[in-house]
């Protein structure tokens, strides 16, 4: 990293050393430095060698030798230059022990030497207040190396990952995996050779380019990778995608775009039937200036992690986040803050299903070597100081990109380490019960016309049945009508499907602290607004043998009085049963009070009792067979049918 710092101390460097210097040596010193300060390391290295060969004690050459070497990832040719520098003169400009501290840390052979140059770092390099990022960061890698032995003495938390093989990988790159949350569909970024997107090589590297993949477990194991169609892959590079839990809600990178506000911007596109709309940049409220990439959708598509290197964050690279009101509108991006992020960098952050367990990658918190994966959970309004996942997931090598669906069993990440078959390859690896989110349920199915039983497209809303607090809203897809809603363990909800022109439809699912993961099928038929259409009120609810509604019937009854309000021509008979248990003309009674209950209800919330008529029906019109529980279960409802529109 060349900083401002470096740029502004040149001339001072110069001053101090060149004069007395022999003139052919001065001359291939600028010559090496032009280089340098145009990035071209193989030039100024040969530069900087000659102008050492022919002053072997000219300390300047051997201070941005060794920065040469540094910035070309050739670790140990800088250490060697600069303990030859340390040795001509231990009291030259101390940032050299910021390069050679962390030449050790990528080069992850010597901890205890990083943490010694590093501390050197910091009781050298001026104290200034202009300066004190810079011993900020040092005291960070000081403790990494502290830190880190101790982990890597840890014994293994898991069995060793396995590669996903050829079927998956291929010989180019294979990184950043998103699980959905059945743990049944995988998308991930490549830059293999056979896109129709991508016809020519990118760079010298045989690279053809980032294009977004998708993967799907099937009897047999995984499918072949199947490239997402455009507008969402291009001849551009196309990667680091994340999708809502119901696959129809994408947010990605793109970099050098036309309308870009950074580098790399980040833009959202939706599944809209069988196409996906044209990908929209985000704009400024989550855009910067700089650069974005790497997001992370939550589940419900209500919260967006992402990477960026604007100005004001800790570190290279942190995570943020940004916030979608119900209108659909993304906040203002928000730091993570200095539990998470660290002055190094953070990157390739996943938002589990259940809302409130982070994995990300980070080479500032203490570590194996290189980049580690670590977990973090949202508690009590803030995030737990981040848990090393330990070995083998993470290795001396670069990790990235966890990602986990379905029970919590298995995950999925990407890893440079050796034995892949490209630079990065695709793993998955058995995760023990500690490091796992919390279980959720996950409820999915079709909305179709109750008449026609072709698919609709409606809102789908996931609501607190005992709050009536809205906790996430998305829709059934326009071709196929499939949807899918993800319910977190400790609430009670309600799941209805509303669609103008239609009566809604809800239920309840009770999913208490410690549920077991699991997956529901729940189709959804809706009825036509037209004279004779009935709805079940399924998630009204009275207290056992009366005629007391409980507080959780409050959502389902506010739901038909903004129906009516909405339809006000509307006039409907509101109809109580029971099952069979009983006598005959107590069951006829009780059915009849609760459907007066119901309608004292819609009376005080504005509704005229004109419009209402209530009827008990007892025992005498079941829905469902009386023999079994859930047959009784469903006979008691209260339903509502429209005798004029």
């Amino acid at each position: 990293m060349k900083t401002t710092l470096l740029l502004l101390l040149t001339f001072i460097l110069f001053s101090v050393n060149v004069f007395g210097q022999p003139t052919s040596a001065v001359d291939k010193y600028n010559t090496g430095k032009k280089a340098y300060d145009d990035d071209s390391y193989p030039a100024a290295i040969e530069a900087f060698k000659d102008a050492i060969r022919i002053h072997p004690s000219y300390e300047d050459a051997y201070y941005y030798l060794g920065a040469s070497y540094y910035y070309y990832d050739q670790y140990d040719l800088a250490i060697e230059t600069f303990q030859k520098l340390e040795n001509m003169n231990p009291n030259y400009w101390a940032w050299f022990y910021y390069w050679w501290g962390n030449s050790y840390f990528y080069q992850n052979l010597d901890i205890g030497k990083m943490q010694e140059k590093f501390e050197q770092f910091h009781k050298k390099f001026p104290e200034k207040p202009k300066y004190q990022q810079y011993h900020h960061e040092a005291m960070y890698k000081i403790r990494y190396a502290r830190e880190s032995v101790e982990i890597r003495k840890m014994p293994k938390t898991m069995d060793e990952p396995s590669n996903m093989g050829s079927v998956v990988n291929s010989e180019f790159e294979d990184y950043q995996p998103q699980s959905n949350p059945t743990g049944k569909i995988l998308y991930f970024t490549s830059t293999r050779k056979g896109s129709p997107y991508n016809l020519s090589s990118f760079s010298t590297t045989s690279e053809w380019g980032e294009d977004i993949y998708e993967i799907e477990k099937t009897e047999n194991g995984w499918s072949s990778p199947r490239v997402l169609p455009s507008p969402i892959n291009s001849t551009n590079n196309d990667g680091s995608a994340t999708f809502s839990g119901d696959g129809q809600t994408m947010v990605y990178g793109a970099c050098n775009r036309e309308e870009g506000i950074g580098s790399c911007d980040l833009y959202i596109a939706t599944l809209q039937g069988n196409s996906w709309s044209t990908p929209i940049n985000m704009g400024n409220v989550v855009n910067s200036d700089k650069w974005e990439a790497q997001p992370a959708l939550s589940a419900d598509g209500s919260m967006l992690l992402f990477c960026s290197e604007r100005v004001g964050g800790y570190g290279n690279s942190d995570i943020y986040m940004s916030l979608r009101n119900p209108f659909g509108e993304w906040g203002v991006s928000q730091n993570l803050g200095p539990i998470i992020n660290t002055p190094s960098t953070e990157s390739s952050p996943f938002l589990s299903a259940d809302g409130k367990t982070l994995y990300f990658a980070s080479y500032g918190h203490p570590g194996h070597g290189g980049s580690d994966l670590f977990v973090s959970t949202f508690e009590n309004g803030k995030w737990t100081e981040p848990r090393n996942m330990g070995s083998p997931l993470n290795s001396s090598e670069n990790e990235s990109n966890f990602t986990i669906g379905g029970t919590g069993e298995v995950g999925f990440f990407a890893s440079e380490r050796k034995g892949g078959m490209g630079l990065y390859d695709l793993y998955t690896i058995n995760i023990p019960e500690n490091m796992r989110p919390t279980p959720t349920v996950i409820v999915s199915g079709i909305v179709s016309d109750i008449k026609t039983n072709s698919p609709i497209e409606s809102w789908v809303l996931v609501e607190d049945i005992n709050t009536s607090e809205l906790i996430a809203t998305g829709k059934s897809n326009s071709a196929t009508g499939k949807y899918l809603v993800v319910l977190p363990s400790g609430r009670n909800y309600s799941v209805s499907a509303n669609k103008e022109g239609y009566l809604f439809y809800s239920k309840k699912f009770d999913v208490p602290v410690g549920t077991k993961y699991s997956e529901i099928t729940q189709n959804i038929s809706l009825s036509p607004i037209e004279k004779g259409a009935k709805v079940v009120l399924n998630n009204i609810f009275f207290e056992t043998g009366k005629a007391i509604l409980d507080d959780e019937s409050q959502l389902e009854l506010n739901k038909v009085i903004q129906l009516m309000k909405a339809n006000p021509s509307m006039k409907i008979e509101l109809g109580g049963h029971t099952d069979n248990v009983g006598e005959d003309a107590a069951n006829l009674k009780l059915s009849q009070d609760r459907a007066k209950k119901v309608m004292e209800f819609l009376i005080n919330g504005g509704i005229t009792q004109a419009r209402l008529t209530a009827k008990g029906y007892g025992e005498t019109a079941p829905m469902a067979d009386n023999t079994t529980p859930e047959g009784r279960k469903a006979n008691r409802r209260t339903e509502f049918i429209i005798l004029e529109i």
